[in-house]
């Protein structure tokens, strides 16, 4: 078995997992992580395909995100006057600010569907090394999966820190999108041939900074030479490092 940490936060400013106006909205004890194979079995009992071990392998040690709160997003673009409104009718707008990420709609080329984010935030970390991916909820069903698709993508959690933001596209320009608490969101899938079991762990805010710093340096630089540098900080910073 792979012990992997998690963390959730719903704030970019270092060192403050949640912003004081989006406490109110969090339940303290509510983990936001379920089994996709569990939650594929107990809703499709006896379809043949659940017992097909390349649909089993498949979704071995994936998890689906589900949404922490309710949540209503009204979406108006007008790409050929470049206007762009966004509106959510459940939060005010200090929360509006703090977790709805619009800066994708200002940087889209010819991309027809409209891109944004919110900062419902995950941060997964491992002693080793392990792939995460992240992609759409594509075996749940509700008006958020309907609507949008996640962007995906993946890294090595073992060699690089930084939260999951969950970025998506609209596909429509002018939609309600009303997500429920407990919506399926996105799956995140660990590539291991062992059993993982995710950890509930403090934000590891130090590591977020160290790779943030290195991301900064050049946002499209391969993963690979990030690893690299990150690991190099490490050995620096290691006691035991005599060389």
């Amino acid at each position: 078995m792979k012990e992997i940490s998690w963390s959730f936060i719903t704030s970019v400013e270092q060192f403050i997992d949640h912003p004081e106006c989006v406490r109110p909205l969090l339940d303290p004890n509510y983990n936001p992580f379920k089994s996709v194979a569990k939650e594929s079995v107990a809703k499709r009992k006896g379809a043949v395909f659940l017992k097909c071990p390349a649909h089993t392998d498949f979704m071995k040690n994936t998890f689906v995100f589900c949404a922490p709160f309710d949540i209503t997003i009204d979406i108006n673009i007008d790409k050929e006057n470049k206007k762009f409104n966004i509106f959510c009718s459940n939060i005010s707008q200090e929360i509006f600010d703090q977790i709805i990420d619009t800066r994708f709609l200002y940087d889209r080329g010819s991309n027809p569907y409209p891109v944004i984010g919110i900062d419902w935030l995950t941060v997964f970390t491992a002693e080793e090394s392990i792939q995460m991916q992240v992609t759409p909820a594509f075996m749940h069903y509700n008006d958020f999966t309907d609507k949008t698709t996640v962007i995906p993508g993946e890294f090595d959690i073992g060699k690089w820190t930084r939260p999951v933001e969950l970025v998506f596209e609209i596909k429509k320009s002018q939609e309600t999108i009303s997500i429920k608490k407990g919506d399926a969101i996105s799956y995140i899938k660990f590539l291991s041939n062992d059993h993982v079991k995710l950890v509930h762990a403090k934000t590891p805010w130090e590591e977020i900074i160290k790779c943030n710093n290195l991301r900064t340096e050049n946002k499209y630089r391969p993963l690979t030479d990030r690893y690299n540098d990150l690991e190099k900080i490490r050995q620096a910073e290691c006691p035991y490092n005599h060389k």
